[in-house]
């Protein structure tokens, strides 16, 4: 599903010998859905002793009987989904493998020979991982949203700033490079989804003066977002609220709608709230279930006018 590098075949002879394995399962049939398994060498039994601490308590009587209904129903999925040869292309790892092969190709067309932005791990994964290109690097401050996806394609991503723990990006990607610079996006939703994302990447790559909808343009985004955000008004020296924002970056930014000037305004105090939000609770570890829970209540649906 996830070896498109190597054409889909999973490479056996590379997993290293190790005293025991962590796999999850969990995309293979839902993106909300959490599931994995252990697998471990039973010559060493200081492995085998800490596996079954760790999964000792799915018994007790804390989990209650879902634990066992859960695990059962992992079961059935897993011999499902074992039932054919994977590289069969009608089983279920096979057929999913043809399905992700069909998202990354559309990403990988969208944002081909694309002038702000490119694919780092095409038919990698199941995640894309995008870095930004000069002189756009330095550009995106939010440590939680990309605002060139969010305000340009109309597209609500990560940054995944946090995964560098103290990492330099200038290490691994060359001179410029900050933590802001990069967009991840995962490839779980609708084939639909990454046709469209590609075909607004095309439109905005072609021309950066040309916009979608009531977002705004490559170089409008560009022109605003080096200035910096501003979390207080300039007019009246208090925190901004959507309907402040709007009249700022209005007087600041005639070429912009109305509607442009809205949905700016409200993307920027989603954007300061949520990563507000993470430095508050999840700082500094940053660990996955602190950051999702701010996702999902900072997230897109909110009110913040």
């Amino acid at each position: 599903m996830y070896f498109g590098t190597r054409g889909n075949v999973i490479p056996i002879d590379d997993v290293p010998d190790c005293a025991t394995w962590a796999f999850a399962i969990t995309k293979a049939y839902s993106a909300s859905v959490r599931a994995g398994y252990l697998m471990y060498q039973k010559e060493y039994p200081s492995v085998a002793s800490a596996v079954a601490t760790i999964v000792g308590s799915l018994g007790s009587l804390t989990y209650g009987s879902l634990s066992q209904w859960t695990w059962l129903g992992q079961v059935q999925l897993w011999d499902m989904m074992m039932s054919r040869e994977l590289d069969d292309p009608t089983s279920w790892v096979g057929a999913y493998g043809e399905i992700m092969k069909e998202k990354w190709d559309a990403m990988i067309d969208g944002f081909a020979g694309c002038p702000m932005i490119e694919i780092t791990n095409p038919q990698s994964g199941a995640y894309a991982w995008l870095k930004m290109k000069e002189p756009y690097l330095g550009v995106q401050t939010s440590s939680s949203s990309p605002t060139f996806f969010l305000q340009v394609l109309g597209v609500q991503a990560s940054t995944h700033s946090f995964v560098f723990r103290g990492a330099n990006p200038a290490d691994y990607y060359g001179p410029g490079y900050g933590i802001f610079d990069f967009v991840r996006v995962q490839l779980y939703r609708d084939l639909q989804v990454y046709k469209e994302i590609a075909r607004r990447a095309k439109f905005v790559c072609a021309n950066p003066n040309t916009a979608i909808g009531d977002f705004i343009s490559v170089n409008t985004w560009h022109n605003i977002a080096r200035r910096g955000v501003r979390r207080l008004s300039s007019k009246t020296g208090l925190r901004h609220t959507v309907q402040s924002r709007r009249a700022e970056l209005m007087r600041e930014n005639p070429e912009l709608t109305e509607a442009q000037a809205h949905r700016l305004a409200e993307t920027t105090e989603m954007t300061l709230a949520l990563d507000e939000a993470m430095e508050k609770n999840c700082a500094p570890e940053y660990t996955s279930s602190c950051v999702m829970a701010q996702w999902n209540h900072y997230g897109a649906g909110r009110d913040f006018s």
